[in-house]
């Protein structure tokens, strides 16, 4: 039986966007495929705690996909908008 292809490669690049009850954002993977998604958090949640549920489900599916674990550096673009650069980490 032939293994089926992830349907996205490894992240590399997270771009999150500020909202109201619900947080989009996107992601750039290293063979150029990507996807999008929306983290349910109240606007008024802190921007740390939003990073760290987006960056939780990319870790999640990349390990589950690849079988690889990821880290996020975050940094902010505008007031409203953050991007993560994302890197390989040994599996533990």
């Amino acid at each position: 039986m032939k293994k089926k292809r992830p349907p996205f490669g490894i992240p590399r690049e997270i771009t999150l966007l500020g909202g109201q009850d619900v947080w989009p954002y996107t992601f750039i993977a290293e063979d150029s495929s990507g996807g999008c998604g929306k983290v349910a958090m109240p606007s008024d949640a802190a921007v740390e705690d939003v990073q760290a549920a987006v960056c939780a489900l990319l870790a999640d599916l990349t390990r589950s996909l690849h079988g690889v674990d990821i880290d996020v550096a975050w940094s902010s673009q505008t007031s409203e908008s953050w991007v993560g650069r994302i890197r390989q980490v040994p599996v533990a």
